[in-house]
């Protein structure tokens, strides 16, 4: 993808070493929410990613994001909320401790993992933070917020460029989607929402854009895996279909 990784672009290698502005990284997040909502609810059977990081979303010229790397990903029923597996996968700052615990991942793995991936897109930094000694980017956050401290989370590399109510919404929707217990988190459609309305909070109007948003694609799925889909097409949904 032209663009590379969302990994790539939070960690500034683009754009003068700034990264993405809040509100390209808040677009980003909505359309990842919106390809994830998909898999769990648009796909048939439905799908479990099981390794959502940034690096697994790619993004094209247009910055639009595109969910991919399948090669982890596991079909359920519709009657089922999990499926059981007899191999451990992830990457570790991503992994959702209940599946850790359990050998059983769910759609509220994915919500977990896409949590962090909502707390890179806030700080700017990684999953799991080296200096002065590892921690997770979810207690690294969590202890900040616990004094209130919300500009001390934010990237400082935005300056200011961003609506610190969106900043609070979105960072309160990362942590409802990385609760211990996976009934405590929100589902994919939630998520979808709540962002929204980060969106409109950032563009201080409501709908933005005449409420049309691109759902993210769908990159590199496996066609022997017999979802409906082509390895190396992408897939596009709007909200007016």
């Amino acid at each position: 993808m032209p663009k590379g990784t969302l990994q790539e672009q939070v960690a500034g290698q683009d754009n003068n070493g700034r990264g993405l502005p809040w509100r390209q990284r808040l677009r980003v997040a909505l359309e990842s929410a919106q390809g994830l909502e998909y898999l769990h609810k648009g796909c048939s059977p439905p799908i479990i990613h099981r390794d959502v990081k940034t690096a697994n979303i790619l993004l094209n010229e247009r910055l639009e994001a595109k969910i991919t790397d399948f090669g982890l990903s596991k079909a359920f029923n519709n009657d089922d909320t999990h499926v059981s597996t007899n191999t451990f996968v992830g990457t570790p700052g991503y992994v959702d401790p209940e599946y850790q615990r359990t050998m059983q991942p769910s759609t509220k793995s994915d919500v977990y993992s896409f949590g962090v991936v909502l707390l890179e897109l806030v700080t700017g930094k990684p999953a799991i933070l080296r200096n002065p000694e590892p921690i997770t980017i979810i207690n690294w956050a969590r202890q900040r917020l616990a004094r209130g401290d919300i500009e001390g989370v934010v990237d400082a590399r935005m300056q200011g460029d961003h609506d610190i109510n969106a900043i609070w919404k979105t960072t309160e929707t990362a942590l409802k989607c990385t609760e211990q217990a996976p009934v405590q988190r929100p589902s994919m459609m939630d998520v979808m929402m709540q962002l929204q309305e980060c969106l409109d909070l950032e563009e201080g109007c409501t709908g933005g854009d005449n409420g049309f948003y691109t759902v993210s694609g769908i990159v590199g799925m496996n066609p022997d895996m017999g979802y409906n889909a082509t390895t190396n097409q992408s897939v596009d949904v709007s909200q007016n279909n």
